[in-house]
């Protein structure tokens, strides 16, 4: 199973402000790991049901893609969810995965892993 990482769009936007991160179409890459990338699929984080009312699709916490909520037959708007009678605040952003330098999806040893981490912390993590 290839792994998959939450990132916000607020995080992303300040990586790139800070020049620490380049765009490739859907593609993330971090100028301290040259041959490591990210592909990125717009995702949200649920945060919490609005109006105090229980989650009746359990969802709290999850993060689902974009493609996952056009099949929950959600709606999605900035911070806000949709799905059936209730709605849900969340954090927009993405789900990332590693790829190589032709894009492909590649798994990742430790010290590669590591190194992806040193540059997320040195960009400041959420």
């Amino acid at each position: 199973m290839m792994v998959r990482v939450f990132m916000s769009q607020n995080c992303i936007d300040r990586w790139h402000a800070a020049g620490g991160i380049a765009l490739d179409g859907d593609i993330l890459r971090f100028h301290a790991v040259p041959g490591a990338g990210l592909f990125i699929n717009p995702s949200v984080y649920f945060e919490r049901i609005d109006g105090g009312e229980a989650d009746p699709y359990d969802i709290v916490g999850a993060v689902k893609t974009a493609q996952e909520l056009a099949q929950m037959g959600a709606e999605h708007y900035e911070r806000s969810v949709v799905l059936g009678d209730f709605a849900y605040t969340v954090n927009p952003g993405f789900v990332a995965s590693p790829v190589g330098p032709d894009g492909t999806p590649v798994m990742l040893d430790g010290g590669a892993w590591g190194q992806l981490v040193g540059a997320i912390e040195a960009l400041g993590a959420p």
